[in-house]
C-alpha cells in the first residue's frame, strides 16, 4: 500500500504515514475528516513541558486505540523534544512559545538559554524610574534680588541740600544797620551761630542723615528713601525755625524804630545766609516728595502694628512738648506776642509750629504706613530734633536753641519734661520697631 498523499509505502494496519504524517483510513486510504486526529502530548499538572533544542524523540509516541498498542517510528523532522520539569527546576526568565509543528498546540514554556543564564541570572541593580521632576534637590531659596545701584533724584537733591547747609554755617544771615546808635537794636551782621549756637550742628546732622538715606535709596532700600524723606522734613522744619529766629531781631529793631523819639534810619538786609536757609527748606520738601516714590508696600508688612501705633503716639507727645506753657503763661502765647509793646513776627510763630508739626507728621504718617519706608520716615524726622534736644538739655554752647526754640513763658531753652519723655519714648520705640522689622523681614519667604 502506498500513502495517497506522498506515495510512500505504508503498512496494512498503519494508521499514519511515517513520511508526511497523514492519517490513513481502512485499507491504507487517507481519511477525510473535518478535523485531524492529532497526537497530543500528555499534559503535566506538576510543571509545564520544556522544549529542547531539537532532534528525534527519545521514546516513541504511543497512542491508545482499540487495536493493540502500536509504536510509531520517529518522524524525521526538527520536532522539539518535550521533557517534563521537576519542581526543583528554575524557570526564571522562561518564555512561552507556540509550537505548530504538528498543527495548533498549546503554548510551551521555553526556559532561558543556560549559556546566557549564567551571566544574567545574577542579581543586577535596576535603575529607578526617574520621577516626573527630580530636580527638587537642586532648588534653593534665594532672597529677592535687590535693584542694582542707580543714581536717583532723591540722592541728588540730598547732596544739594547738604551743600546748602554747609554754606549757611558760614554765610551772613541778616545785617541790621542804623545811622546812629539806638537802644534796644543790635546792629551788625548775624550768622547762623548768632541766632542759635546749635543750629548749625543740628542742620549738619540732618543733612548727613538725608544724604545717607538718599545713598541707600540708590541701592533700592525703601527704608533708606524714607530716611532721606524724613530728614528732608526735619530740615524743612529747621529752616522755618531758623528764619523765624532771624526775623525776630528784625521785628524788634523795627518796633524800636517806630516807638523811638530819636531820629535815625534803620536798614535791614536779609543776606545770602537767609536765602540759603530758605533754599535748604525747599530742598528738604523736594527730597521728601521724591522719596514718596519708594513708599510702596514692598510686598511685605515690615512693622508690628501695635508697636507702630505706640510709636506714633510718642511722636505726638514729642511734638506737643515744646508747646506746653510754663507757669501762668496762657497756651495762646504759642500764636501771639506776649508783650504788647512790640509784635513778634508771624514767621517766628510759623517756624515754631511748622517744626513741631513736621515732627508729628513724620512720626505719625511714617509709623501708620507700617512699612519699612515709614520706619525710615519717622526716624529721619527726628534727626534734627535729637541734636536740639541734647544740646539744650545739657545747656551746651553760648546760646543753645531747643525744639521750637523754647516753651512759652520759659526763661531758658531747657526742654520741658513732656518733651524729654516724648523724645526718650520715641527713640526707644523706634529702636524696638527697627529690631522687629529686621526680624520679620529676615523670616520672609522669598519668591
Amino acid at each position: 500500500m502506498v500513502c495517497p498523499s506522498c506515495g510512500s509505502d505504508v503498512g496494512e494496519n498503519q494508521k499514519y504515514c511515517h513520511e508526511c504524517g497523514v492519517a490513513l483510513g481502512a485499507g491504507g486510504a487517507a481519511e477525510t475528516t473535518d478535523s485531524w486526529d492529532r497526537p497530543t502530548a500528555p499534559l503535566l499538572l506538576t510543571a509545564p513541558p520544556i522544549v529542547g533544542t531539537g532532534g528525534p524523540p527519545t521514546e516513541p509516541i504511543a497512542e491508545e486505540t482499540g487495536d493493540p498498542q502500536t509504536e510509531l517510528s520517529p518522524v524525521e523532522n526538527d520536532a522539539p523534544v518535550i521533557e517534563p520539569l521537576s519542581p526543583a527546576d528554575d524557570v526564571t526568565g522562561a518564555t512561552f512559545i507556540i509550537d505548530d509543528t504538528y498543527g495548533p498546540s498549546p503554548s510551551i514554556l521555553v526556559p532561558p538559554d543556560p549559556a546566557t543564564t549564567a551571566t544574567t541570572s545574577a542579581p543586577q541593580a535596576t535603575a529607578e524610574m526617574p520621577a516626573v521632576f527630580d530636580g527638587s534637590d537642586d532648588l534653593a531659596e534665594y532672597p529677592t534680588q535687590r535693584e542694582p545701584f542707580r543714581v536717583r533724584v532723591v540722592f541728588i537733591l540730598a547732596l544739594f541740600g547738604a551743600i546748602g547747609v554747609l554754606m549757611t554755617t558760614v554765610a551772613d544771615v541778616i545785617d541790621i544797620r542804623t545811622t546812629r546808635p539806638a537802644a534796644g537794636i543790635a546792629t551788625g551782621s548775624q550768622t547762623l551761630a548768632d541766632l542759635g549756637s546749635d543750629l548749625g550742628t543740628a542742620a549738619s546732622a540732618g543733612a548727613a542723615v538725608m544724604v545717607l538715606g538718599g545713598l541707600l535709596a540708590c541701592f533700592g532700600l525703601r527704608w533708606g528713601a524714607g530716611l532721606a524723606g524724613g530728614a528732608g522734613l526735619a530740615l524743612a522744619g529747621w529752616a522755618g525755625l531758623s528764619i523765624g529766629l532771624a526775623e525776630l531781631p528784625i521785628a524788634i529793631a523795627e518796633s524800636v524804630t517806630r516807638t523811638s523819639t530819636e531820629d535815625f534810619t534803620l536798614r535791614v538786609t536779609r543776606d545770602v545766609g537767609w536765602w540759603l536757609i530758605a533754599g535748604v527748606g525747599v530742598i528738604g520738601i523736594l527730597v521728601f516728595a521724591s522719596s514718596l516714590r519708594a513708599a510702596g508696600h514692598g510686598g511685605h508688612r515690615a512693622l508690628n502694628p501695635l508697636i507702630a501705633a505706640v510709636t506714633a503716639v510718642a511722636s505726638v507727645v514729642l511734638a506737643c512738648g515744646p508747646l506746653i506753657p510754663v507757669g501762668d503763661t496762657p497756651f495762646s502765647d504759642n500764636f501771639r506776642s506776649p508783650d504788647a509793646n512790640f509784635d513778634l513776627p508771624s514767621a517766628f510763630f510759623a517756624g515754631r509750629l511748622g517744626q513741631v508739626a513736621l515732627i508729628a507728621v513724620a512720626g505719625v504718617v511714617g509709623m501708620l504706613i507700617v512699612r519699612s519706608y515709614g520706619l525710615g520716615l519717622a526716624a529721619g524726622g527726628t534727626s534734627v530734633a535729637i541734636v536740639l534736644w541734647v544740646v539744650s538739655l545739657a545747656e551746651l554752647g553760648s546760646r543753645p536753641i531747643g525744639i521750637a526754640d523754647r516753651n512759652p513763658g520759659a526763661t531758658n531753652t531747657i526742654p520741658h519734661a513732656v518733651t524729654s519723655v516724648g523724645m526718650v519714648s520715641t527713640l526707644a520705640l523706634l529702636t524696638i520697631a527697627a529690631a522687629f522689622a529686621t526680624y520679620r523681614l529676615a523670616r520672609r519667604p522669598t519668591t
